[in-house]
């Protein structure tokens, strides 16, 4: 059995957890939930021995575990998979899995590829091309070989931190039957999750955690997903007001025959789609089928092959892009918020004077957003890297809307939050489109996509097509996100 017991940590006057009690069992799966800044992500990572907390403590089997110590808490059969996947950008996969578990004692790279493939293949999913690095794979073939090096391990405990967030449909189910048969293997498995309907589904019990403190424990079979919602961020979010979108005949954003290769394969064929102001459009799709490059295209990163992008100024003041991966792209973690907030240009432009930058008039922007946005910090001084990941989005968020752009181009801009944010974040594309904004939304969360969106486009092996009104259910799309296209 792993348990915890009277768990206290602090940063600086924040307290992440107060004398939190959390055990689970061998042959079970335990889900944690909370909304963002719950104290969830700490706890794995005290457990982990990531995080040297400052009262309590934890064991595994009777067996204290040593705190402050990633290397003991491996070695006693811990392992973890990070929300935002820590691995070396510039390496190989083969090579980053070669710091796992895989048996090779020469460090033969061919060796532990074939394994890792051997071991993908039966949780269901492929392993990236031979010898790609990291920095050139989608956020969802990041987390697969998070998963697969923890997995190396063969450890007792796994801990898995918003797992599916860049799952596909398909993916999903396949990776919860992997839970299950983990679970039958007699390993405790820790699920941190803000999917509730997930949470049901796969756990045997439930802990919420509140304000870095235990306010539920319970089991899926005498709980539902209003009940847990409440036990989370109390009263429910406001269901999505949103007006029928008054789409205008101005074209915000228009793309015609991008094509675009990458190592000798075409990751966008001959891509087409218009974006009028007032609308949101919705792009489903599973990871790694091209959403990352199209994003890069329309932020002036990449340029493509052959085609046209207009409508707007690209990647200038008028388009702004949230990106998934908002540690990596979005933020630098080493700076302040307000630092973080001035890195686009027209904010910097609003806290300027004479062309030098006024700190003040930057610190005084950034309270105002914190509040605005509901983002959890102790102040404008705060470093990025202290948020929660919920809060990091946050501020992603609130940057590219204070910007004041015509067109949003959003990638699992809600990965990672929980309801109250992901509500908040709907609402607020809402009235930006309302007001004449166009929205362009790439999610492999389909609930997210047909709760928000007017227009529904899909894109598989790099090829997009609209869809119909006849298609527009979960299940369909789910098919044509499979490349299921007649």
């Amino acid at each position: 059995m792993l348990a915890a017991r009277n768990i206290t940590k602090r940063f600086g006057a924040t307290v992440a957890l107060d004398r939190v009690d959390f055990e689970a069992h061998p042959g079970e799966i335990h889900a944690l939930i909370g909304e963002n800044g719950a104290g969830k992500t700490t706890l794995m990572n005290v457990i982990a021995g990531r995080l040297r907390p400052d009262g309590g403590d934890a064991v595994l089997d009777g067996v204290a575990l040593r705190v402050g110590s990633a290397r003991a808490a491996l070695t006693s059969g811990i392992a973890a998979v990070n929300q935002s996947p820590m691995l070396f950008e510039r390496m190989t996969w083969e090579e980053n899995l070669a710091f796992g578990g895989f048996a090779s004692d020469r460090f033969e790279l061919a060796a532990i590829a074939a394994e890792a493939r051997k071991l993908a293949q039966g949780l269901g999913f492929a392993v990236p091309p031979a010898r790609s690095t990291i920095e050139e794979r989608s956020m969802a073939e990041r987390v697969r070989v998070e998963v697969l090096r923890a997995l190396s391990f063969k450890p007792r405990v796994l801990m898995l931190d918003e797992p599916t967030g860049v799952l596909g449909p398909n993916e999903l189910a396949a990776f919860l039957e992997l839970l299950r048969r983990l679970r039958a293997e007699g390993r405790i498995i820790v699920l941190i999750t803000h999917k509730l309907a997930e949470a049901l589904a796969v756990a045997d019990r439930i802990t919420v955690l509140r304000g870095g403190r235990v306010v539920a424990r319970t089991s899926a079979t005498q709980t539902n997903a209003n009940e847990l919602a409440r036990a989370m961020i109390g009263d429910l979010p406001p269901k999505l007001t949103v007006a029928p979108q008054s789409v205008g005949n101005a074209i915000a954003l228009a793309i015609r025959n991008v094509s675009l290769q990458r190592d000798g394969h075409r990751v966008l064929d001959q891509v087409s789609l218009s974006l009028r102001a007032g609308e949101i459009a919705g792009l489903a799709g599973v990871d790694g089928n091209g959403q990352s490059e199209l994003v890069e295209v329309l932020a002036g990163v990449l340029r493509p092959d052959s085609g046209e992008v207009g409508g707007t100024e690209m990647g200038g003041a008028e388009l702004t892009v949230i990106p998934e991966n908002r540690d990596l792209v979005g933020l630098i973690l080493d700076m302040t918020l307000w630092e973080n907030l001035v890195l686009a240009q027209p904010l910097r432009d609003r806290t300027s004077h004479r062309g030098w930058l006024d700190r003040a008039r930057a610190r005084d922007l950034c309270a105002e957003l914190l509040r605005r946005f509901r983002i959890r910090a102790p102040g404008p001084e705060t470093q990025a890297g202290a948020l929660s990941g919920g809060n990091r989005q946050r501020l992603a968020v609130a940057r590219a809307l204070a910007s004041g752009p015509k067109v949003i181009v959003a990638h699992n801009i809600c990965r990672g939050l929980d309801l109250a944010g992901a509500a908040e974040v709907h609402q607020t594309l809402a009235n930006f489109a309302a007001g004449g904004g166009a929205v362009l939304l790439i999610s492999s969360d389909l609930d997210e996509l047909l709760e928000t969106c007017g227009r529904l486009l899909v894109i598989s092996s790099g090829r997009v097509r609209e869809t119909d009104s006849g298609e527009r259910s979960a299940e369909k799309l789910g098919m044509l996100m499979a490349g299921n296209w007649t």
